[in-house]
């Protein structure tokens, strides 16, 4: 349970600052999102996967559009 909080925490922290990657807005952003089963992300696991990809842009030093990263996780846009 603390690994999921350090999470989740490190995933607002790494919105607030927002250097390498533009974050989304996760109350609307949630919602536009399907996992691999069709269903929509829990909060916890949007907020994990957004910090392992700022995570990855920031040590990659890349820039390039989130959305991409987000598929590497596993979540689709709805169409």
């Amino acid at each position: 349970m603390r690994g999921v909080a350090f999470v989740v925490l490190f995933g607002i922290v790494a919105c607030a600052t927002g250097d390498a990657v533009t974050p989304a807005n996760a109350s609307s952003e949630l919602r536009e999102w399907r996992t691999a089963d069709g269903k929509p992300p829990s909060k916890t696991e949007f907020a994990a996967v957004m910090a392992a990809c700022e995570d990855r842009a920031k040590t990659a030093n890349k820039s390039d559009p989130i959305e991409g990263c987000l598929a590497d996780y596993g979540l689709h846009r709805v169409q």
